[in-house]
């Protein structure tokens, strides 16, 4: 019996747990809880009351004593579960208060984040600061692609560019043709379209497609001269979105977007699309460079050929006088010496046929 009775017990506990969780999920704040678990524990003790009633009847031919003791165990029951009840009221306001803390600082976080975008808004605001930004991030790319302003490209501001039409960036190309970017992109109507409601969306995402596609139309536009073929350029020009979310944003509003861009001869790329572009152009670049030295050095091999052809020649010239003069030197010290040593031989003769002296040095001493 005791047993059944523990069982019984253990069952209604757990009931009023399960019971005392919900009604804290289904209502807020310490007072509805205080009602709920009064509640609770009211309809609990009629049930425990009800079952002690039951179990006294039923053990009525036990004696006075037994029943007694079966008392005090439902008490004892009684007062544990009061006790267990307790600590998950202080436990619940626990959690209340740490709920509370938590969404205080989500509250203060949100109104952070909210002043953090109104002031990314009027930064962005105008076409000149979106450019500004655009620039920035554009070197951010150029920085990691190892390109080097006046080596690889050359820039001007977002202002003077917007000023006087030419573009922003431009790339330098082999055999002396240049590609032209363009990075004043329509930020402001992303962000008009991030913002709205669900009603307004709609509307704000053709607004912005809308704006994206004239942009492209403009830098397009043969008045703007970023495609010029017959000027040096090549027969595209690229538009920077210097955000991938963006660039993602309108790729998914307008997947037709892509298509009528290369139509009209641009390129979109977002900052990890010109990453990659500019790695290809700066490859093909130093390509170029490579395959001009070699030409270089190509043609000087031929300029020294010619040389070293001529060199030889004048070595084989001044050779052959070398040989020449050697010849006259060796025709001086035989036949010409021979030559002039028969007479002298037979001035010698006649000097001692004579008796003469052969030198009149001494004749002169003696004078």
């Amino acid at each position: 019996m005791e047993i059944a009775i523990s069982f019984i017990l253990g069952v209604i506990i757990g009931a009023i747990i399960a019971l005392v969780i919900s009604a804290f999920r289904a209502r807020a704040g310490r007072d509805a809880f205080a009602a709920v678990s009064q509640e609770v524990i009211t309809e609990s003790s009629k049930q425990i009351i009800t079952l002690a009633e039951q179990a006294l009847k039923a053990q009525s031919a036990a004696g006075s004593a037994e029943i007694e003791g079966k008392k005090e165990l439902i008490e004892k029951s009684i007062s544990a579960m009061n006790e267990r009840l307790e600590r998950l009221r202080e436990f619940v306001q626990q959690v209340e208060s740490e709920r509370q803390k938590h969404y205080g600082q989500l509250t203060t976080s949100l109104s952070a984040l909210s002043s953090t975008t109104e002031s990314l808004r009027n930064a962005l605001a105008g076409s000149k600061r979106l450019g500004a930004w655009g620039e920035r991030m554009t070197e951010d790319v150029l920085q990691l692609a190892g390109m080097v302003e006046g080596v690889n490209y050359t820039k001007q501001s977002s202002e003077a560019a917007e000023d006087s039409g030419k573009p922003d960036f431009t790339f330098f190309m082999p055999n002396e043709l240049v590609v032209n970017m363009d990075v004043k992109f329509p930020l402001e109507k992303a962000l008009g379209y991030l913002d709205a409601d669900d009603e307004q969306r709609k509307s704000a995402g053709g607004e912005f497609i809308s704006a994206v596609r004239g942009h492209i139309r403009t830098v397009a536009s043969a008045k703007r001269g970023y495609i010029n073929p017959a000027g040096g350029t090549v027969n595209y020009a690229i538009v920077f979105i210097p955000n991938e979310q963006v660039y993602s944003l309108a790729m998914e509003l307008d997947r037709q977007l892509m298509d009528e861009a290369m139509k009209m001869r641009i390129v979109m790329c977002g900052p990890l699309t010109l990453y990659a572009m500019l790695s290809v152009i700066r490859s093909a670049a130093e390509n170029a460079n490579i395959v001009k030295t070699a030409d270089e050095v190509i043609a000087l091999l031929g300029t020294f050929e010619k040389q070293w052809q001529r060199y030889k020649e004048a070595m084989d010239a001044m050779g052959r006088r070398i040989d020449q003069a050697k010849a006259e030197y060796d025709n001086l010290v035989t036949t010409r010496t021979n030559m002039l040593d028969r007479p002298l031989d037979k001035i010698a003769e006649l000097r001692t046929a004579r008796e003469l002296p052969a030198d009149n040095s001494e004749a002169d001493e003696g004078e």
